[in-house]
């Protein structure tokens, strides 16, 4: 009978970033969180810019993996 270890049953935390020693680190974490608040931003032309660069982003990738006979990555 096998039995399954505490990290085999336990689903990670979401947001929980381990190094390979098993500690979180916090420092990237840290640096993370504050370039996502530098960028937030409540500005309609900003958001809508945003918005349009992602999908001229995902159209490209999605071009390029079909010519290459790839699945897409953004269906």
């Amino acid at each position: 009978m096998t039995h399954l270890t505490t990290s085999e049953t336990t689903p990670r935390p979401s947001g929980a970033h381990l190094l390979a020693n098993g500690s979180v680190d916090t420092a990237t974490l840290e640096l993370l969180e504050a370039w996502r608040l530098q960028d937030a931003t409540d500005d309609l032309e900003q958001l809508r810019a945003a918005e349009h660069e992602l999908t001229e982003f995902k159209k490209a990738m999605n071009e390029s993996r079909t010519l290459a006979g790839e699945p897409l990555l953004y269906p």
